[in-house]
C-alpha cells in the first residue's frame, strides 16, 4: 500500500450526524406534545375547580328619580355622580301653590268644623300624622321589597331582611297609632260631624294637600349616586316624566357569565376573587351568592307552530353561559363599583393548594393583562 493510501482522510459519517438530528428534533416534538397534554388536562382540571371567567359585569340597582307634583325646579341640590344618603334632598319644587293649597284646605276644614260648633286643630294635627305614618310606610314597604329580592339572590344577608321586617312592622304600627289618634280627634267631633259630608270632604282634600306639599321636596331613595341629568334651576318638572337617574350604592354585585361545564363544583358561599378593568393590579374579595337555574337560549314556541331546532351541534359548538352572582364583601371595591363595568372573577371550590395557588396567580396576572388589552 502506497503512503498516499495510507494518508488518505475518512469520508464523513454522514448518517451518525442524521440520526443525532433526528433523534433531537424527535425529543423536541415530544416534549411539546407533553406540555401541550400537560396543559390541557391541567384546563381540564382548572375548569372544575378554579373556574373563572372575563365576562363579568357590576350591577346595581338603577331607579329613575319621577317627580310625581308638576311645578318649576326651584333649587337643584347635588352635582352628578357626587356620593348622597338616603333621605337627602336631590331637587326642590316650587311649593308655593302647594302651600297655598294646604292653607286652602286647612281653612276649608276649620270652616266646616264652625258649621257645627266644634274644634278641628287636633283633626288636623291627627290627619298629619296619619299621611305622615302612610309615607313612611310605603317607603319601608318599598324598601323591605328590595332587601327581600337581594336576599333571595343572596346579595344581602337574612339579617338585612330581618331588620327591613322590623321596620315595615313599626311602620304599620305607627300608622296604626295615627289611625286610633285620627280616630280619637274625629269621635270628639261628634256622631253629626263624623258622618258630616262636608267635613269628610274637607279632610281627604286636607290629606291630599298635605301629601302634595312634601313631594315638592324630591330626595334619594337610598344610599348612591345621581347621574345623567342635566338641570338647571327653572326648569318645569312634570309629574310622572324623569328628571334623573339614581344608581343605589349599596345594593352592589357582580354578575359573572360561567360556561355551563364551569359550574359543577360551584356552590353558594364559595370563595371569590375578581379584578376590575378600572382599577389595574387590584384584587378584591367575594363570595359567590346564586347561579341561575335557566337562562333563554332563543326558543319561541308557540301553539300552532312546529318546534325550532338549534343546528348547533359537534365538538366545537359554542358553550352556553350562566349568570352567577357574586356577592362583594362589606366595602369592598368601594370607590370602584361602576355599573357596567367588566370583570375577571375566579371561584375557589376547593381547599388543593396548588390548583387555589395558581389561580392566586393567575386572577394577579389577570388585573394587570386586562388593563394592557
Amino acid at each position: 500500500m502506497s503512503d498516499e493510501e495510507k494518508t488518505a482522510p475518512e469520508p464523513p459519517q454522514q448518517g451518525s450526524d442524521g440520526a443525532k438530528e433526528q433523534s433531537k428534533i424527535r425529543r423536541i416534538t415530544n416534549l411539546i406534545l407533553g406540555v401541550v397534554v400537560v396543559l390541557f388536562l391541567f384546563h381540564l382540571i382548572a375548569d372544575r375547580l378554579i373556574p373563572s371567567t372575563d365576562l363579568g359585569r357590576v350591577r346595581a340597582f338603577v331607579v329613575p328619580i319621577t317627580p310625581q307634583v308638576s311645578g318649576e325646579l326651584q333649587a337643584i341640590k347635588i352635582e352628578p355622580n357626587t356620593p348622597l344618603k338616603q333621605g337627602e334632598v336631590l331637587a326642590v319644587i316650587n311649593p308655593k301653590d302647594y302651600e297655598i293649597a294646604l292653607q286652602q284646605a286647612e281653612q276649608n276644614l276649620k270652616q266646616a268644623g264652625q258649621s257645627l260648633g266644634v274644634q278641628t286643630a287636633n283633626v288636623s294635627a291627627a290627619q298629619a300624622k296619619v299621611t305622615n305614618a302612610e309615607a313612611n310606610l310605603q317607603n319601608a314597604r318599598v324598601q323591605s321589597r328590595r332587601v327581600f329580592a337581594m336576599v333571595e339572590r343572596g346579595v344581602m344577608s337574612q339579617a338585612d331582611a330581618d331588620n327591613a321586617k322590623a321596620a315595615l312592622t313599626s311602620a304599620e304600627a305607627t300608622l296604626a297609632s295615627a289611625k286610633a289618634d285620627l280616630a280619637k280627634a274625629r269621635e270628639r267631633l261628634g256622631m253629626e260631624g263624623e258622618n258630616n259630608t262636608q267635613v269628610r270632604s274637607a279632610l281627604l282634600a286636607l290629606e291630599q294637600a298635605q301629601l302634595n306639599l312634601s313631594r315638592t321636596q324630591i330626595v334619594a331613595p337610598s344610599d348612591g349616586v345621581a347621574s345623567n341629568f342635566r338641570l338647571k334651576e327653572g326648569v318645569y318638572a312634570n309629574a310622572g316624566q324623569p328628571l334623573m337617574t339614581f344608581i343605589s350604592s349599596d345594593e352592589v354585585w357582580i354578575e359573572a357569565y360561567f360556561r355551563e361545564n364551569s359550574l359543577g363544583n360551584m356552590k353558594p358561599g364559595d370563595q371569590v376573587e375578581f379584578t376590575l378593568d378600572y382599577a389595574p393590579g387590584r384584587v378584591f374579595q367575594g363570595r359567590l351568592g346564586s347561579i341561575d337555574l335557566g337562562v333563554d337560549w332563543g326558543q319561541n314556541e308557540q301553539v300552532g307552530r312546529l318546534a325550532q331546532v338549534s343546528s348547533d351541534t359537534g365538538w366545537l359548538r359554542q358553550s352556553q353561559r350562566f349568570p352567577v352572582t357574586i356577592v362583594l364583601e362589606p366595602g369592598e371595591a368601594y370607590g370602584y363599583r361602576r355599573v357596567g363595568g367588566q370583570a375577571d372573577v375566579i371561584v375557589y371550590t376547593g381547599d388543593g393548594m396548588l390548583l387555589n395557588g395558581l389561580g392566586w396567580l393567575w386572577i394577579r396576572l389577570a388585573s394587570w393583562v386586562s388593563y394592557v388589552r
